[in-house]
């Protein structure tokens, strides 16, 4: 029987909670006996507000058992969300300097040569070279996916399958984000490179979708003191969706990762050992607060508006820069698809199209009904550069002032990234 531990971190410190999330395996030994290769970790490192990403705490606590259980060659590595950087992310949020301390490598995955693989959904995409021969053909190495416990506002729960949607270049990531393709691509990332381990933090739960505004914390981070852990990825998101009130049919990327073979899911199947799962009475909602600018017009296709894509994309961007960076209205969103003639009249301000769909369908009769105003296509379903980008300059922000580090600092790891074949997509400092 699959087995998967949750062990509380509030009765246990978290050396003692590592050596219980171990233990059923014959411990850290037992589980990586090879010392000649790599421990490659791969946080959840995603974006650098509080509570997006996988708390330092547990990072380092993790770093320090490897340490001293003797395993020195160590790396980190990431490809946060587009529209941002790796190294600026890392710096924020303190990992790189819990790599130096530990001895570990940070690796970058939005730098570096790529190559192409083949998916199973049928897709072809470019992934690091690094992460290709090190991770997915890693022989002697060991892979420990270190996720955050969140929901997401497009795929329900963000847990250790879909830790592997960093793979693709930033570029490839655009594709395969609508209703019908988000899934398939999620559960085929993960067919690709299946991790040795699991490792959920879950210190806290971030409810409302994936990002936390600082102003919308009271509302989005729940304590939940817990680590969830497991040799069978699956297995763990299935006790993790659990966990934050979901079952995995209500999880399509897990539900299709069930029925492609690639682990269990069936929580009858799986021997839950440590806190019980009936402690879990909450359900996290998944949707975001939906703090937006109440100056801004919104116009969503009647036929069509993929949370997964153009919609939650749009919705996740507009909230973070309202709540936290106090960005202005007066302007007008359109995405989707199914548009009456009523719709595009006495449209406000400039205009944000954002869509494959949208941009079709109306992005030119859009610029040519208002041409004396600015109207701006973001042609793709998950430009996130390009949203973030367009929504900046509508709202009266600069990219470079949402770091929260000093432009010089923030400027400077732009150009280390640049140094070092930067694939990252991020949009200009000033806009």
């Amino acid at each position: 029987m699959t087995t998967v531990v949750v062990v509380d971190t509030k009765t246990k410190g978290l050396p003692e909670a590592l050596d219980a999330v171990f233990d059923p395996w014959g411990g850290l030994d037992a589980l990586i006996p090879r010392r000649d290769g790599t421990v490659y970790l791969k946080p959840n490192a995603v974006h650098f507000t509080p509570h997006a990403f996988t708390d330092a705490r547990v990072l380092e606590a993790v770093l320090a058992y490897l340490r001293d259980h003797g395993y020195t060659r160590l790396a980190v590595m990431e490809s946060c969300s587009a529209g941002s950087l790796t190294r600026l992310v890392f710096k924020a949020i303190g990992y790189t300097a819990l790599c130096r301390r530990y001895g570990a490598e940070p690796v970058y995955l939005d730098e570096g040569p790529t190559t192409e693989v083949d998916l199973r959904d049928g897709t072809r995409i470019r992934i690091p070279e690094r992460l290709h021969d090190h991770v997915v053909n890693r022989g002697d190495n060991f892979y420990l996916s270190l996720p955050k416990l969140k929901t997401h506002s497009m795929s329900t729960v963000t847990l250790g399958v879909k830790n592997q949607q960093a793979f693709p270049v930033p570029e490839d990531r655009m594709a395969c984000h609508d209703h019908d393709t988000l899934h398939p691509r999620l559960a085929a990332l993960y067919d690709l490179t299946r991790p040795d381990f699991c490792l959920v933090e879950g210190l806290t739960a971030t409810a409302h979708g994936h990002i936390v505004p600082d102003a919308l914390q009271d509302k989005r981070v729940v304590p939940m003191n817990v680590l969830i852990g497991g040799r069978d990825t699956l297995a763990v998101d299935a006790v993790g969706a659990r966990v934050l009130g979901y079952r995995v049919d209500e999880v399509d990327h897990l539900r299709l990762c069930a029925q492609w073979g690639l682990g269990e899911a069936d929580l009858d199947a799986i021997d839950v050992r440590g806190v019980p799962l009936e402690r879990f009475t909450q359900r996290l909602p998944c949707e975001l607060v939906g703090h937006y600018h109440p100056q801004v017009h919104w116009v969503v296709g009647r036929a069509r508006a993929c949370v997964e894509g153009c919609l939650g994309n749009s919705q996740a961007v507009q909230e973070l820069l309202y709540a936290d960076h106090g960005g202005r209205g007066g302007w007008t969103l359109v995405c989707g698809a199914g548009f009456e003639p009523a719709d595009l009249e006495g449209i406000e301000g400039d205009v944000l199209v954002v869509g494959p769909c949208a941009c079709r369908e109306v992005g030119e009769t859009l610029r040519k009904r208002y041409a004396g105003r600015r109207v701006s296509l973001v042609p793709e379903h998950n430009d996130l550069m390009n949203n973030l980008r367009c929504q900046c300059r509508l709202m009266g922000l600069t990219p470079i002032k949402l770091a929260p580090l000093p432009r010089w600092r923030a400027g400077f790891a732009l150009l280390q990234a640049l140094c070092h074949g930067k694939t990252a997509r991020v949009p200009p400092p000033f806009g």
